[in-house]
């Protein structure tokens, strides 16, 4: 059996070994001159970029990525670094204490910034100790068979019931229910940011997942509580791209092929099944199965004849937003920042309006990042991504795909100046 894979993205080279590792004969198709797509990052004069902050959260050996990737033979090709992130806001900083000082330091630093919510960071404190438990159980539930799955099915269910009556509050109603304060509620939602989602409109119980006390305090250990163990977030030495490495390098050992700088022009399909791909130079390649990793809109309205699927289909995947977007600036540096950088991941906060901001930028109006960026520092853990002596660090923001005044090509240079300024 013969799979071909379109795009060689992270995504699409999870895909591609799995097949290889079965003994299926796998070609990957890639536009790009490299492998990698986004992870692949960037190279100039001698410093590496990723883009932004791709932290991985459990690539651990003993967790749910992790597990994946040693199973694929590429967790040992790789060194994950425990990670964490820090959060700088106008009026106080989330930043993590020289002395570890245990599981509920967060919690017991934001009661002495409001001593008021005192109460409420205890109920959600609770709460977050229910939800982890929950996906603990979540997990264990997938890898059990027989009457240990039917056992652990039991205890997600009982674990779930507390949580029940939030199941279908929005971020912004969670908040809301445990703190007065804007500016407390915005230590807890103000990551939608990256997200590029609303707080009205993202989950509420998902608050819980992305305010894993473990990414704030990387010597944390992973147990919280009775059946409740919380997952570590990562960085990797040398970047995502030394993650693409060690996937080809296992998929090129498994008998995989891997086409850069060649584009697919065409996925043919017979009898409404796809049968193979026509590359740029026009050469037919069949296939028994064809996976796409890239864009809905690109696979479905250019690559297969529309005709192939039902009009109800193609107008749904024609209506697909855009990916919204981020403004990035790559830094190449003489000086060391660690002095006022003190972990890969910094957040600063111009703002604690984060519906407002969100929205603003859906219409187009671009905060030039004075509502918040973010400054990865990669050189923290991967010396290797600067010369010796230098340091790489990116500048990046959310923003609209589209401006409602002016475009990104006449004003990307002043734009790059402006947020420099907000980052001194």
């Amino acid at each position: 059996m013969n799979a071909i894979v379109i795009g060689s993205g992270l995504s699409g080279l999870t895909a591609a070994l799995t097949l290889a590792k079965a003994g299926w004969k796998v070609d990957i198709f890639e536009q790009a001159e490299e492998a990698g797509g986004v992870t692949q990052g960037c190279s100039q004069q001698g410093f590496h970029w990723d883009y932004g902050q791709l932290n991985i959260e459990a690539i651990g050996a003993n967790e749910p990525v992790g597990e994946v990737l040693a199973a694929l033979g590429v967790l040992s090709k790789i060194q994950a670094i425990v990670d964490q992130r820090e959060y700088i806001f106008p009026d106080f900083t989330i930043t993590t204490p020289e002395q570890y000082r245990g599981l509920k330091w967060r919690i017991d630093l934001l009661k002495h910034q409001f001593p008021a919510e005192a109460s409420g960071l205890d109920k959600y404190w609770k709460d977050y100790v229910r939800f982890t438990r929950l996906l603990t159980h979540a997990r264990r539930m997938e890898k059990e068979t027989g009457a240990r799955k039917i056992a652990a099915q039991a205890k997600f269910y009982l674990a779930l019931l507390p949580l029940l009556p939030m199941k279908d509050w929005s971020a912004e109603k969670l908040a809301a229910h445990y703190f007065q304060s804007e500016k407390l509620r915005c230590v807890f939602i103000s990551i939608l940011a990256d997200l590029f989602t609303p707080p009205s409109q993202f989950i509420g119980l998902g608050i819980f997942a992305l305010n894993t006390e473990t990414f704030f305090e990387k010597r944390m250990p992973s147990h919280l509580a009775y059946n409740a163990e919380m997952l570590h977030l990562y960085s990797i030495r040398g970047g995502m791209a030394a993650l693409v490495r060690a996937f080809v390098d296992e998929l090129q050992s498994n008998g995989g092929v891997i086409h850069t700088g060649c584009a697919v022009t065409k996925v043919t399909v017979e009898e409404g099944k796809a049968t193979g791909v026509i590359d740029q130079a026009g050469v037919t390649h069949p296939a028994d199965a064809v996976i796409a990793s890239g864009g809905a809109k690109e696979l479905f309205c250019k690559l297969i004849d529309p005709g192939w699927a039902n009009p109800g289909f193609i107008e749904k995947v024609q209506k697909i937003p855009l990916m919204d977007s981020v403004f990035m600036v790559h830094l190449g540096l003489d000086m060391d920042p660690s002095p006022y950088l003190r972990t890969t991941s910094t957040y600063f906060y111009g703002t604690y309006d984060v519906e407002g901001e969100i929205g603003r930028a859906r219409l187009g109006i671009y905060h030039e990042g004075a509502s918040g960026f973010v400054v990865h520092f990669p050189t923290l853990v991967s010396p290797e991504s600067a010369p010796n002596g230098k340091h790489a660090i990116t500048l990046y923001t959310i923003c609209p795909d589209r401006l409602a005044s002016g475009t990104w090509e006449v004003d990307k240079e002043r734009f790059a100046g402006q947020l420099l300024k907000y980052a001194e």
